[in-house]
Formats: structure tokens, sequence, C-alpha cells
């Protein structure tokens, strides 16, 4: 079970179908997908098969009675993981409270399916996606308009019949006031919009903090320091907490999380949680305490420790959250501007947002939601124009009092959640129309194994299992013609939304010492065409039909990813050091893999390297190479066999490639400490393809976000990236971005590996098929029109 995976699944919470944002690229081990992602309840089940076999029998009992309350009424049973219990479109944290939100909320702009915003939602925009043209409507319009002076403006108008779930009608002040929430200085959740250039913004924000963040900002020093912003025992009770409670409470949110999600039985001690996320050393009476010792005693430091191995929050975060609103509300540190200059009202239903720069990726933060001020704020103090925005500024305590019952103009109506069913009632003043099925119970399920089997007992009528090869098999075994899709079962397989690869440190693999050479980049697609290669067989191999190899440093669920039918587009790595193909179509495999080698030695002689032609070898190779595998020792992974059978043939050439399989700690210090010549690992892709984080040059060799660990620094290159952000033009975006991978390629740092699979499952027998939403995606899931989604 890997760790970073599960970060990965936290990021993920933040970005789902109906309510897109834009955060940075997450980049993860992806080790052992079928351990740590596709059947992670049944390893995490094995060393209690009894206990958890009883626990699924007792979960599916209970819901089978309350599947048959709500279907008395007409309704469906959605079974899902465990709630954290935050329903707010403020504060939500994990996936799984994010989809009430999503069922509850609605937010200003449209999305398609490919995740780009319509400008247009109110009258309805066109767009065609895998050749068929989809219809789309929302609530709001947004014109974006590039000023002379470099400044942007965000115009933005919202339909004027908007009703809010309980009759209340919704106009631009709710939008107003949902933006001033994520803004506040004691701001906590997941909204990143006050990072945007937003005229304003730095002078609101400034001269204010939560007291906790004021009370670590000035540290521990020699002890305390009176002043105005908090007392002695203030002071003293946060360093307490902090410095003898926060690492236990760090290291038991791992272990919550753990069973939470099912990666851990439902009574697993600390120990047996911990192992599950790579600590296999604890003894069986351990505290969360021992955890978190041996959390840090894994890292040079207390706070790469933090950083690594966090399952959302740090120490400081729990130390706040714990001691509660007195350190959670805002003190003045200084003087701020009582409003942001930037947000503009314009109208009862119009607004504009004002930058002082054009940012591309700005559109997907532009997606507000509509959120009812009279419900979690106070109408009473809300008055634009005397700069009160609906709570006081820095105390958003009476909107965290609602994270737990949502209101809003989303198609569903909170009802309540017990006994680990939360119930949602169909809106009648949901502005698309009133939901067909009258109410949708979202069932708790410890154990992602007991999804299909509930499906096929008729406990559930739809969920998202791991696509593992168990859960293929039982959907196959349910359905009377072997498929996964049948009488019973119904499969909706989606490209996830991310990719794996392998990647080259430049700095570390190159000829002379120059990684920008034309022989640096020759030594490295040396390797990389034999990596490519061997990718087909082993990811089939690894994955069957739940996998795709791609060819591109993007994930195919983008907008801007290029398709087979575009101009120019070829497969990774599949042009000799002259540039002509390698491979023809009538070549088997095994002559596919001599064609690779004899292509690998061309790039290698270019590289500057001396073939000796009899021998068949290399001479002057002049080091040895290494490639990260984290398979957790167990060659668990799907790279390793691409690795392996590379390193072979590479033997065969007198070159050494080491394949280490290592752990994900070892993994992880040597990719942030940019000590990986090459390794496998694979990206959170982000909605929009901007790549400044990945591959700018201001982001390699260590530094700016240290996040370019291939080391490419490429002046062409980053004049690409900056036009990307720079154009408004998603045509010319795509265009540009084409040309930027290809300088990607060009380097041979960066080899795309494979685009698994996500899977839906829908009971044949009691959902209605043909209303469930053609080509799904990731940002159009099972609810995306939920409103026409219907029973039998």
């Amino acid at each position: 079970m890997n760790k970073l995976n599960r970060l990965l699944a936290l990021a993920l919470a933040l970005i789902m179908a109906c309510g897109l944002c834009f955060g940075a690229m997450a980049e993860t081990t992806e080790a052992a997908p079928e351990a740590a992602e596709a059947t992670e309840a049944v390893e995490a089940a094995e060393p209690a098969e009894a206990e958890a076999t009883e626990a699924a029998e007792t979960t599916e009992a209970a819901a089978a009675e309350e599947s048959a309350d709500a279907r008395m009424e007409g309704g469906m049973v959605y079974s899902t993981a465990t709630f954290g219990q935050k329903f707010s479109p403020f504060f939500n944290t994990t996936a799984y409270d994010r989809e009430v939100v999503d069922l509850t909320q609605a937010t200003l702009l449209q999305a398609d399916r490919g995740g780009a915003i319509l400008n247009n939602g109110i009258d309805g925009e066109t767009v065609n996606y895998n050749g068929t043209d989809y219809e789309y409507k929302g609530m709001g319009n947004v014109e974006v308009v590039q000023n002379d002076d470099g400044s942007v403006d965000y115009k933005l108008t919202m339909r004027d019949d908007i009703v809010f779930s309980d009759g209340e009608p919704a106009n631009i002040d709710d939008v107003i006031f949902s933006i001033y929430v994520e803004c506040d200085p004691t701001y906590d959740g997941s909204s990143t919009l006050y990072a945007l250039p937003i005229e304003g913004m730095e002078e609101y924000r400034s001269g204010m903090e939560s007291r906790g963040n004021k009370i670590f900002g000035d540290g521990e020093g020699e002890g305390y320091v009176a002043n105005a912003l908090y007392t002695e025992d203030q002071y003293k009770a946060f360093w307490d907490y902090y410095n003898n409670q926060a690492g236990a409470a760090f290291a038991q949110e791992i272990v919550d999380y753990c069973i939470a999600n099912g990666y851990a039985a439902p009574d697993a001690t600390v120990a047996q949680a911990a192992a599950e996320w790579g600590f296999t050393d604890l003894a069986e009476d351990a505290t969360a305490q021992d955890f978190w010792n041996a959390i840090v005693a894994a890292y040079d430091t207390v706070e790469e420790a933090e950083a690594t191995e966090t399952a959302g929050s740090d120490r400081l975060a729990l130390t706040i959250a714990n001691l509660g609103a007195d350190y959670q509300v805002g003190v003045n540190t200084g003087a701020g501007a009582p409003n942001i200059k930037g947000i503009i009202r314009t109208g009862d239903y119009s607004m504009t947002v004002h930058m002082t720069e054009y940012d591309a990726t700005a559109i997907y933060e532009m997606n507000f939601y509509v959120a009812p001020l009279h419900y979690y704020g106070d109408k009473a103090l809300y008055d634009y124009a005397g700069n009160s925005f609906g709570f006081p500024k820095g105390d958003l305590s009476g909107v965290k009092a609602k994270n737990t019952e949502p209101l809003g103009c989303g198609p569903y109506t909170f009802e309540g959640y017990a006994n680990n069913v939360l119930t949602l009632k169909a809106n009648p003043h949901y502005f698309k129309g009133e939901p067909k099925i009258p109410y949708i119970q979202m069932q708790e399920v410890l154990q992602d194994t007991d999804y299909v089997p509930g499906i096929v007992t008729g406990s559930f009528d739809l969920n998202m299992p791991s696509i593992s090869e168990d859960t293929v098999k039982a959907i196959k075994d349910a359905n009377s013609n072997g498929e996964l899709t049948g009488d019973v079962i119904t499969t909706v397989l989606i490209d996830y939304r991310g990719y794996g690869y392998l990647g080259i440190n430049a700095d570390l693999v190159n000829m002379n010492g120059e990684p920008g050479s034309e022989e640096s980049k020759a030594l490295r697609k040396g390797f990389m065409t034999l990596f490519s290669v061997y990718r087909d067989t082993v990811i089939k191999s690894y994955y069957d039909d739940r996998a795709s190899v791609i060819q591109y440093p993007i994930s195919n669920t983008s907008w801007a990813a290029p398709k087979p039918a575009d101009p120019g587009y070829h497969n990774a790595y599949s042009e000799d050091v002259l540039g002509m193909p390698i491979y023809d179509a009538s070549m088997s495999e095994e002559q596919r893999y001599e064609a690779a080698k004899q292509a690998a030695i061309g790039f290698f002689i270019a590289a500057g390297l001396t073939y000796d032609e009899a021998a068949g070898k290399f001479t002057d190779v002049p080091q040895t190479y290494e490639i990260m595998i984290p398979g957790a020792g167990i060659q668990d992974h799907p790279a390793y066999g691409v690795a392996v059978a590379a390193s072979n043939v590479l033997a065969e050439l007198g070159i050494t490639l080491q394949v280490n399989d290592v752990g994900t700690s070892v993994w992880n210090n040597a990719l942030e400490g940019n000590t990986a010549m090459m390794w496998a690992a694979a990206w959170q892709a982000n909605v929009d393809p901007d790549m400044t984080q990945v591959y700018s040059s201001e982001n390699a060799h260590g530094k700016g976000t240290n996040s370019n660990h291939y080391s490419v620094d490429d002046a062409d290159l980053d004049v690409l990236i900056k036009a990307g952000r720079a154009s408004a033009d998603t045509e010319e975006r795509k265009s540009i971005y084409k040309d930027a991978m290809e300088i990607i390629m060009d380097w041979g740092c960066e080899l795309p590996l494979y685009q698994r699979k996500d899977c839906t499952t829908f009971s044949t027998q009691r959902v209605d098929i043909d209303s469930i939403p053609q080509d799904m995606t990731p940002y159009w899931n099972w609810y995306a029109e939920v409103e026409t989604l219907a029973v039998k």
C-alpha cells in the first residue's frame, strides 16, 4: 500500500467533475497499483480475514435494509467510502464529502467533458467530444477581456432565476460572499483563489492572521512576550500541544485515514495501520506517539517528515484545529484594506474580477460556488458598499458551523446522515429541472471489495470500485455473458486523470557534463528507445484492459492531448537518430525488439560512445546507470518489467543499468534531492495543461519549487510555456503545448508509459442504463447529468 497514492486521492478530492479547481500537479510513485490502489482493501483485510468477513456481512445486511427503504420511494442507493462529514462547499477535504457537495451545491460556470470552462453557459454551448456533439448549459457566462496594460477582467453574469433549495432566490451577492469566505485571511480550506493576482488581494489579506498562526510565527523563542494578541496561557497551551501532542495527532490522522478508507480493518491497531502506510516495524502495542517517532526517525528533518508522510494536515494545522476557535479567529497584526479592490459588483446578477496580469489557469478559479449568504453567513452583516461581506472579517466560525448540514442550489437537498447512510432528496427548485430519482442514499461501505457483491445482491445500485483483477473477475462472473457489461452489472471505464512515466535527470545522465547538448540528448534517447519498445507487452501483462500505453507526456483526459488523427502525431521514441521510422506494421514482437536495439545503438554512437562492431559492445561507457522503481522490494510496479527488459539488452551492449526496487521513502528522498538518475512515477494531471511546474527551467536544478526533476533547462521551451499561459485561445494553446511536448521528448528525459482506467458500475437490473451520461470522463461522471438519471 503506497502512501503517495493516498495523497493523490486526497488531491483528487479537490478536483471532481462538477466543481473544477486548479491546483499543482501531484507526483506519486504509482507503485504497485494492484496493491496500492486496485486491491488495497483486499490486502488490508488479509491479516484479519475473519473480522473483515464479519464486518462485510454486517455492512451488507444493514445496506440491504436501508436500500429497501430508499427503493420504496423510487430512490437509488450509491455505495461510497467513509465520509469526513465536512459537506461544506468551503471546507470539504475528502473525495466522498466532495460528492455530497457536488450533489447539493452548484457553481457559476459550466465545464465540458474535457474539463474546459464554457463562456456561454446561460444560453448554452455545443462542444464536440469523441465525434459527438454535446450541448451544455450552466448558471453563468464569463467574458475574458485582456486589457492593453496587461491586466485582465473576468466579466461574470449569472442567471436571474436561480433559487436555493429552501426557496430563497440567489443573486450575485451570494457569489461575492463565497469569494470573501475563500479569501479571508484566516481561511484554511482547500481553495487557492487568494493566490491569484486579483487587484487588492494582498492588501486585503495583510494585517491579519489567525491567532494560532501568529503564535507560531512569533516562535517559541525564549518564552512568552507580553502582547495584546494572545495571552500567556494561550501561548503556553499552543506550544504545549504543538510540542507534545501534535505529532501523535499527525500520526493518528494517518491511522484514521487508513481505517476510514478501508486500507486497514475497522478495528486496526496503530501498528497495523502504520504497516499499511509503509512503517512495518512498530511493536504490536505501539501508540500514535510511537508511530510519530518512527516517522521522524525516517527523515533528516521533522519538516521533511511532515511534508512527505502527511495524510492531509501538518502539526500546525492540527494544533490550531484541536485548540479550537480561539486559535482560528483572526487577530490584527497591521494595516489591511477593507475590501478586495478587484472584486467588483456591477449589478444584481453580474460582477467583474480584475486581475493585474493574465494567467490562463485562472479561468478555473472563476467557477465560484453560488452558496447561500443567508444560510452560511449573516445577511445583516452584508453591505457591499460598506465593505461588510456577510461575516466578521477574520471569523469564519459561523460558516464552519454549517459544515455538517449543507444547503445550496444543486440538484439535491441534504436530508440527514445517520447509521452510515446519508440521504439526499430531489430539489424541486434545481435550475435544470427536478431530478427524476426522488431520493439518493449514499451508503458508507468499509471495504471496497463489498461494492460489486452489493450490486449483485441488490444492496446497491451503483458505485465506483477500484478496478483490480479481483474486481474485473467479480463483475464478469456476475454477468451471464462473462463480460464487464451484461445482465447484472453495466461497467463504464474512463481514463484516469493522470499518467505513469519513466524519467531521466539530465544533470545526471549526459555526456561531458553538458545536459543540453545534442550528444547528451542522443544518449538519453538511446535509453528511452529501448524502454519504449517494451511498454506494450509489459503494460498489457500488468494491467490487461485496465490501462493503455500513451505517447505524449500529458494525460489523455486533457483537451490539449494530441490525438492520433492530428498532424504530426507519432509514437514516443519511434524514430531513429536520422529521424526515420524504427518500426513498420509487418514486424513481429521480436523484430520490434531487435529494431529498437539497433536504433538505440545508433543513438549511443551519436552520443559519442565507441562501438566495437565485432564484439557488439560499447567500450568506453562513462558510468554505471541506475533506475529506481518504487516496487516496495517485491517488483510490483508496472515499470519494473520495462526497466529489466531494457537493462538486459543494455548489458549485451556493454552498458550497465542497475534496476533498483526501492521503498517509497528512498524513492522520494532521491527525487526531492535530485539524486535519482532514472525513476518511475506518475503525475496527477491538472485540468489545465500548464507546464510551468514540471518543465520550466525556473524549477530545475533544485531551484524554485524543485519540481522539474528532469532538469530540463531549455530557453525555447520556457518561451512556449509562457506563451501557453498568456494565450486565451484554446486552439492556439493546444498547438503551443504540442510544440512544447516535442521539445521535452527531444531532451529524452520523459517516456510516457500508461494511462490507467477508473471504473463505475451500475446495476443493469435497477438503473435505466439509457439514462446514464454518455462519454463519461474524469470531468463528467455519473452524476454530471443526475437530473435525467433514472431507475427502473
